[in-house]
């Protein structure tokens, strides 16, 4: 009876673990494939720039004139002196090196259709009547990671490089920040610019649990976008302080209420708590940065599953975080 008992249990846990997660999106039509803007710019025969620029706004209409101007700043190419600001970019020792990484890294882009296309179906199941935007990959040496247009969407491949890329290392990036350039951040990525690009965050109050809590929409977002995704590539930690995080959260949200610090609006307590760095100053430094937006991320959880009816466009639009505060009925 026993081995019976524990076959059922193997085969049930089987089943659990193969369970999909998020919805079934199969049927929504929505195909990405990334136009890979980068190589087309870089590969013009510079012996005939004139027909080269046409051809390249022939085939990318506006989205030219706003890499060019927006992006890497160098005006308009109606500007008779377009040419030789473009050729001047490209000669540029450091961004031929840097398209050169770029080329070998994301000159094939099966995988990252693969996976655009399913978070942007996502994307359309909860948001049917968006329109679905034209996805370029762009170099701007390093100066944006995301730009966006009504659109598109374009992505700053150098700065998607992997965390020991040696141009990171040169530019001095600290390591904490570097786990976010890694070629698997990219969709995620992606998908965040699409929370913050198309819905207001803004929030009601100028507090921390407002901002820890408004950060945590976005990473909920995120999640319903790519239901598969690690909860370390989510909020960008390792393995170690993800452990901690779910170790120590009801500490953290002691420690937060004890120190009266949750409706805290001194703009450097705010930071101090969600703000990039190496570890959340006031949980000490074998915590990670931000961590108080883990549990932002985790009051939003709450409050989605005990508001069933509340829909995601509802909780974005949503910019009162005290009362999401009290709706979740949190407790670590």
């Amino acid at each position: 009876m026993k081995q019976i008992l524990f076959f059922l249990t193997v085969i049930s846990l089987a089943l659990t673990a193969c369970k999909p997660k998020g919805p079934n999106v199969s049927h929504v039509d929505v195909s990405i494939e990334p136009q890979l803007f980068f190589i087309d710019l870089f590969e013009m025969d510079e012996n005939n720039l004139d027909n080269e620029i046409k051809n390249l706004h022939q085939k990318y209409g506006t989205y030219l004139a706003a890499y060019s101007q927006q992006i890497i700043k160098i005006g308009s190419p109606s500007n008779p002196e377009y040419k030789n600001f473009i050729a001047s970019f490209l000669n540029y020792e450091d961004n031929r090196d840097v398209y050169k990484a770029c080329n070998e890294q994301y000159s094939d882009t099966k995988k990252l259709a693969k996976e655009l296309t399913e978070a942007f179906k996502h994307y359309k199941y909860y948001f049917p009547e968006a329109e679905i935007p034209r996805v370029y990959f762009h170099t701007s040496y390093f100066n944006q990671s995301i730009a966006m247009d009504s659109g598109w969407v374009s992505v700053s491949v150098e700065k998607y490089l992997g965390a020991d890329c040696e141009f990171y290392e040169w530019l001095a990036i600290p390591q904490y920040l570097r786990r976010k350039m890694s070629p698997e951040k990219l969709v995620p990525d992606v998908m965040k610019a699409m929370a913050v690009g198309n819905f207001s965050l803004e929030t009601k109050n100028e507090d921390v649990v407002s901002k820890m809590i408004s950060q945590g929409k976005v990473q909920y977002f995120i999640k319903q976008m790519i239901p598969d995704i690690k909860d370390t590539l989510l909020f960008d930690y390792s393995d170690s302080q993800m452990k901690w995080c779910n170790r120590h959260e009801a500490d953290i949200w002691a420690s937060m209420v004890e120190q009266k610090h949750l409706y805290n609006t001194e703009r450097m307590v705010i930071q101090k708590y969600v703000g990039d760095s190496p570890f959340t100053y006031y949980f000490g430094q074998e915590s990670p940065g931000k961590a108080a937006v883990f549990l932002g991320y985790r009051i939003i959880e709450a409050y989605m599953e005990n508001n069933p009816n509340t829909s995601l466009r509802d909780l974005l639009n949503n910019k009162d975080a005290h009362l999401i505060l009290r709706e979740s009925r949190y407790r670590p």
